[in-house]
């Protein structure tokens, strides 16, 4: 089955992580001297995507920005990543990114014409079995891209802990969708350092190999949902079979940018994300037919108002959020459910005196879901043409 392939492809994938900790704690600690010291934190890449994971991120740096206007210059440190090798646009933006002497970390596969070139190379090279590629249009993206964020949080745990070990603590975001969060967050204002904290010296490979430890959990729980993938693709497909329509709504960060993306065979048409956590009623009410599917990859709440016209409309709705320790939602329950492995505030990792979990699972873990149904799609279309 597609979804178990591509699922324990994505465990293994974190799992081999762990023999680059000490690459990663060693950059790590020579991006921590040159922010401590003044520099800026920037994130990079010609996709939206990976910026997006990065940059005012719950359980990332508040002092990290993104690359596009402003041009990084000696002293800063700059993350770029990419996922294709023969991309030109990633290739201009290395070569623009090392011009400016900035510290250059880069994440993505192999590139003979650019990655030789930074000043640290983190190589995502995830397992990509003949298996799982040809269910996704033999597109290595959807286990690459994901490989990358787990390096770019990998990375950041280390960064934290380096510059624990100079004695300062950087801010660190809390999920605006927790409660409380908002304020905690604006009574830092612009500072990237706490002026005071209880963060002990952490010593190197620890944050990371927590990270790890905890992402893996959450794969391994989400690999648990595989035949409820395999249900939901199975209505997805008798949808398509019936010449209706799949519409997603996918929350923001990352799995926004998953719809369109390379291996992505275009079943789902997607709703509008301006309005937050929730979609738009008065989007779905135009668009929403009988027979469709409405796929709600949200993430702590479920969407009453937009389940209340789906079933309206005679929709077959499909669920996956994770939950926001609060009792079950009165209102229409969803027709399949998938669990997406993660938890309510979305961080993994505790750090020592620190008032916060560091190191989000969400983008990782939705993207994940969004690719299994995909490629599960694919694989039961393929099934029921050849018999």
């Amino acid at each position: 089955m597609f979804c178990e392939s591509y699922l324990q492809t994505m465990i293994d994938g974190a799992e081999s992580v762990r023999l680059l900790l000490p690459e990663i704690s060693q950059a790590a600690e020579s991006a921590a001297s040159r922010l401590i010291g003044g520099g800026d934190l920037y994130i990079a890449s010609s996709r939206p995507d990976f910026m997006s994971e990065g940059y005012v991120r719950s359980g990332g740096m508040m002092m990290m920005q993104e690359c596009t206007s402003s041009t990084p210059k000696q002293g800063d440190v700059v993350i770029a990543g990419w996922s294709d090798t023969e991309s030109d646009a990633d290739r201009r933006l290395i070569s623009r990114l090392v011009e400016t002497g900035a510290f250059v970390i880069g994440i993505g596969p192999e590139a003979k014409q650019f990655s030789r070139n930074l000043d640290v190379f983190l190589h995502s090279d995830p397992p990509c079995p003949e298996i799982v590629l040809g269910h996704l249009n033999n597109e290595s993206y959807p286990l690459i891209s994901l490989q990358n964020l787990i390096l770019l949080w990998t990375f950041t745990a280390e960064l934290v802990a380096a510059m624990t070990r100079e004695g300062q603590m950087p801010v660190m975001y809390q999920s605006v969708l927790t409660e409380g969060a908002r304020e905690r967050n604006t009574s830092f204002g612009s500072h990237r350092f706490h002026a005071t904290h209880d963060v002990p010296s952490i010593s190197p490979g620890r944050l990371g190999g927590a990270y790890l430890d905890r992402i893996s959990t959450c794969l391994t729980s989400l690999h648990h949902e595989a035949p409820a993938v395999a249900r939901a693709a199975a209505a997805a497909v008798e949808v398509l079979k019936n010449d209706r329509h799949i519409h997603a709504f996918l929350i923001a960060h990352f799995p926004v940018h998953q719809a369109g993306a390379p291996g992505d065979p275009g079943y789902m048409t997607t709703l509008d994300t301006f309005t937050g956590e929730t979609p738009d009623v008065a989007e779905l009410e135009r668009k929403l037919g009988p027979g469709d599917l409405f796929f709600f990859l949200g993430y702590y709440r479920r969407p009453n108002a937009a389940y209340e016209v789906a079933r309206r409309r005679q929709c077959t709705i499909v669920e996956i959020i994770a939950g926001a320790r609060e009792p079950a939602s009165v209102g229409h329950e969803p027709d399949y459910k998938i669990d997406p492995g993660w938890e309510y505030t979305d961080s993994l990792v505790d750090v020592p005196g620190y008032d916060v979990r560091i190191l989000p699972a969400s983008g990782i873990l939705q993207a994940a879901v969004y690719w299994s149904v995909i490629g599960q799609i694919t694989e039961r279309l393929g099934a029921s043409e050849t018999n």
